[in-house]
């Protein structure tokens, strides 16, 4: 059951955290750091409900499922194939396979 479980995580995400960081004037200096890179298995996700998902403004939502961690959070940039997106929620999941499903959303 665990080889079919590592046959769907084909795609490389990498999660990423904002720090307060400061600039050499000591202005505020949007700076990330790495949390970790994983493998993963991803899905695209419906709109929501119907009048968000009509509308011209709607954001791609994704899922992405992968090996239990609990280094992720809400807030953290997730980086895959040249996407930035938002994880928004995640999801620790202990039955059969322990596995992290995340839900993420494009940032523009």
């Amino acid at each position: 059951m665990g080889q079919e479980f590592s046959g769907i995580l084909r795609q490389r995400i990498m999660i990423e955290r904002q720090t307060a960081g400061r600039d050499a004037m000591g202005s505020a200096e949007l700076q990330f750091d790495i949390v970790g890179e994983f493998w993963a298995a991803a899905e695209a996700l419906s709109g929501g409900d119907a009048g968000e998902a009509e509308s011209r403004s709607a954001m791609p939502r994704w899922r992405f499922i992968l090996r239990e961690t609990q280094a992720i959070i809400p807030g953290d940039r997730l980086n895959w194939s040249g996407r930035v997106m938002i994880v928004t929620s995640v999801i620790l999941e202990h039955r059969l396979i322990p596995k992290t499903i995340l839900q993420a959303v494009e940032k523009r």
